[in-house]
């Protein structure tokens, strides 16, 4: 016959008789790394539309659920952002370029800005970036960090005793 489950949060790790505890580790906010000299040997800075979407992105609650495994995503997001600006900038400035055969086409740095913004899109799919994507993720950002906590102490406190009484058998 299969043993019963036991009561959530009472399982204990035959290797060291401790109870399962699920780590909490949060991505602490950190600031948009110095980009490399350009050719000329001078800095470049990144946009105003980019900085002004970091500062938003640590104030909005997706923020809190970030982990450390993010930041790489959070840094490709912010670069395409950063390309797709430039670009734009680039195309709007000269909409129309010539063609190979002198024909009057778009501005191939409208290409580039639609590949960069792919990018940032797929990031903040990833990330839970607009109410959409959060929707999508079944991500409630701000219960996230109560649950975990929750979680964290049921394991530790042996669990709750109602659940006893709801069981049919």
């Amino acid at each position: 016959m299969p043993r019963t489950k036991k009561v959530a949060g009472t399982a204990v790790d035959r290797r060291n008789g401790r109870r399962a505890e699920i780590g909490s580790a949060s991505l602490a906010k950190f600031s948009l790394p110095k980009r490399p000299a350009a050719a000329g040997g001078t800095p470049q800075l990144w946009r105003l539309e980019t900085r002004k979407a970091w500062t938003a992105l640590w104030a909005d609650p997706v923020a809190q659920a970030l982990t450390p495994v993010d930041r790489p995503v959070i840094l490709r997001w912010a670069a395409a952002l950063d390309r797709a600006a430039w670009a734009l900038e680039l195309a709007d400035a000269n909409p129309v370029s010539k063609g190979s055969m002198g024909q009057e086409v778009e501005s191939p740095y409208y290409g580039i800005a639609d590949k960069a913004l792919r990018v940032a899109k797929d990031c903040e799919a990833q990330l839970g970036v607009g109410a959409l994507h959060r929707a999508r993720l079944g991500m409630a950002i701000a219960d996230a960090r109560q649950s975990l906590e929750d979680l964290n102490a049921r394991f530790a406190g042996g669990g709750d005793d109602e659940r006893d009484d709801d069981d049919p058998r």
